[in-house]
């Protein structure tokens, strides 16, 4: 069953890619919101134009029960396994596909 949260709600729970919480949540978030796909931009993740301002880092401040862990989408720049597949990978971007077992 799809989870139909107000618009706000569902762009952080896609947008926890770019935090520190566990695979399994995020993958968990994205399944209930119905995704396939996910565009994950390394720059997001990396871009830092001043300090406490990169994504996982404003994560840090909603999220701090997971602060001083590796962002997630540092994990999944490296490698997507097992909780979702790398179909489409550029010096910019990765499209990453839901895995769709019950992990």
């Amino acid at each position: 069953m799809l989870y139909c949260a107000p618009r706000r709600e569902r762009t952080k729970l896609v947008y926890s890619m770019y935090s520190r919480m566990s695979a399994d949540t995020v993958k968990g978030n994205l399944m209930t919101l119905g995704v396939d796909f996910f565009v994950l931009e390394d720059s997001w993740c990396t871009r830092r134009t001043r300090p406490g301002c990169s994504m996982p880092e404003i994560w840090d401040i909603e999220d701090s029960q997971n602060v001083g862990k590796v962002p997630l989408c540092t994990h999944m720049s490296r490698s997507s396994r097992p909780h979702f597949t790398t179909v489409f990978s550029n010096d910019i971007y990765k499209v990453l596909k839901v895995s769709k077992d019950l992990r």
